[in-house]
């Protein structure tokens, strides 16, 4: 699995690096904020110490990455690279990305930015064949950053989501090759 740990990534606006400890303030920031989390698939944070479990999990699993805004030095979302529902073709080398930002900062075009940039680097840096990326039923903002980013439509299942009491839902999953 790719490490951004070993490989920090930047934009004009934005560094994407690996999670510190002292990130706690700003991810529980945007964490806490109802309806940022669950676009995601997990519940917002009510409290520090829940933000400071996770947080501490996204380094020990190095899979869940900070997204700083250069300006204010602030982490305001994270992305995570994780193992592809398109990865049965052993031949092929794929990623699935997914990503969250603080609701203070949508519309401002941060995720497009964010997943240009995650698309160079798996292509030209990471020698990957393919992307993939998902959205839920309803969840139009990252269907726009999905479909404006070059994704092509594969396919829509069902799944249920533990971490929000098994809520069913409808995912929307796309694909880009190399």
């Amino acid at each position: 699995m790719i490490k951004i740990s070993k490989y920090p990534l930047e934009t004009n606006r934005l560094i994407l690096r690996s999670w510190q400890l002292d990130d706690v303030d700003d991810f529980f920031e945007y964490a806490s904020v109802d309806g940022v989390g669950e676009m995601a698939g997990w519940p917002h944070h009510v409290d520090i110490s829940t933000s400071l479990m996770v947080l501490k999990n996204f380094i020990v699993q190095d899979n869940v990455y900070a997204i700083e805004e250069k300006t204010s030095n602030k982490v305001i979302g994270s992305f995570g690279i994780h193992k592809s529902w398109a990865s049965k073709d052993e031949e092929l080398k794929v990623i699935e990305i997914g990503y969250v930002l603080a609701k203070s900062h949508w519309g401002q075009g941060f995720i497009p930015e964010v997943v240009e940039e995650i698309i160079r680097a798996c292509f030209e840096k990471w020698n990957l064949d393919a992307v993939s990326v998902s959205h839920f039923d309803g969840n139009e903002q990252s269907k726009r950053v999905i479909e404006k980013s070059g994704f092509k439509y594969v396919d829509t299942t069902d799944t249920t989501l533990e971490q929000l009491d098994d809520k069913k839902v409808i995912l929307h999953r796309y694909l880009m090759y190399k």
